[in-house]
């Protein structure tokens, strides 16, 4: 056999191995992935679902005052896998973000760090066909206008009764109608890469002024990760929130926000932790000893109550989101014991 149709059988088996068919009504892309040895074929044809549809984009359209931390999310009428999802400001420099997929790849969600006052376009490429919506974030997220060392020494007050309550959303309910009592939170020590904080229960005094209740304790969130000012993370093994004398302890809590460039003001707060809902019996028009009572509403709601650290089975984890603290000039929050 020469040289020369050695060639030709050779051309004409890989020929052979090449899958270029298509389906004239099949909107899908196959994408091939030969891996054969010795004369095995393992082709395997990976299908991109082409007619999938845009449903909605968040942030809408047109939307304007978006937090320069919020999740860009494209929703599809089913898998959108094949889509190719950009965020791109007025300049065309691309936002670095992360991509996760729900189950069924028919949402996507992209988070990162946007950048303040700034419009951006969100262009979803569905093998060719393109769907753009565009958004402006907030002024909230811009650099810090006074040094971060100018921030010792200021409390903030906020309520949980103002934030949103999102896991488990039930709680919500309790919360905008009993934790009405003041929060404060004070900066101890700050810096170009760490925050010290010390929070602490308030009150409203009659003319309008805030101070610090006597003889409750203090919460200390040591070392916060300040890198990424304004925004801020800081953490507490055990805090204690209370209505009328009772008692809501938050284990593992973790508090994080962005400050105004003024530093007048936290605002997109987010707290979360492991509430013990012990003793919230009288919150639910329960007996003080109904222990039980707020995880028999959490199990109807599919929810389920875990170990606290004592090992006694009354921790709910609790998520309140779009906290807003204000700095109230002349108040100074003091350790306690």
């Amino acid at each position: 056999m020469n040289r020369f149709l050695l060639l030709a059988l050779a051309l004409a088996a890989c020929d052979k191995d090449k899958d270029t068919a298509t389906d004239g009504d099949d909107t899908s892309v196959g994408t091939d992935t030969d891996t054969a040895t010795d004369n095995t074929d393992t082709d395997t044809d990976t299908e991109l679902n082409c007619a999938a549809v845009v449903l909605s984009t968040e942030p809408a359209n047109g939307a304007t005052a978006v937090y320069y931390r919020d999740p860009v999310v494209v929703s599809f009428d089913g898998d959108g896998s094949a889509a190719v999802i950009t965020v791109m400001d007025a300049g065309g420099s691309g936002a670095t973000l992360e991509t996760a997929w729900s189950e069924g790849d028919v949402q996507a969600s992209l988070s990162g760090v946007l950048l303040p006052a700034t419009v951006y376009t969100i262009s979803v490429d569905v093998c060719g066909v393109v769907t753009a919506s565009t958004f402006t974030t907030s002024s909230l997220g811009s650099p810090l206008a006074i040094p971060a060392s100018d921030l010792l020494g200021r409390a903030y007050v906020w309520r949980l009764s103002d934030a949103t309550i999102t896991e488990p959303a039930f709680l919500d309910f309790v919360a905008s109608s009993y934790l009405t009592v003041p929060l404060l939170i004070g900066v101890t020590a700050s810096d170009d890469t760490s925050i010290d904080l010390l929070g602490g229960v308030g009150y409203h005094e009659n003319d309008g002024a805030y101070t610090q209740v006597d003889g409750e304790e203090t919460w200390d969130f040591p070392a916060g990760d300040f890198a990424d000012q304004p925004y801020f993370e800081a953490y507490s093994d055990y805090i204690t929130v209370s209505y009328n004398g009772i008692p809501i302890p938050i284990e593992q809590f973790h508090l994080s926000g962005t400050f105004t460039a003024d530093g007048t003001a936290i605002q997109k707060g987010v707290g979360s932790g492991f509430g013990d809902s012990r003793y919230m019996g009288p919150l639910l028009m329960q007996p003080a000893d109904a222990y039980d009572a707020v995880c028999n509403i959490a199990a109807k709601a599919g929810v389920s109550c875990v170990p606290c650290s004592d090992g006694e089975p009354y921790c709910i984890y609790i998520v309140a989101e779009d906290i807003t603290a204000e700095w109230e000039e002349g108040l100074t929050i003091v350790q306690t014991d």
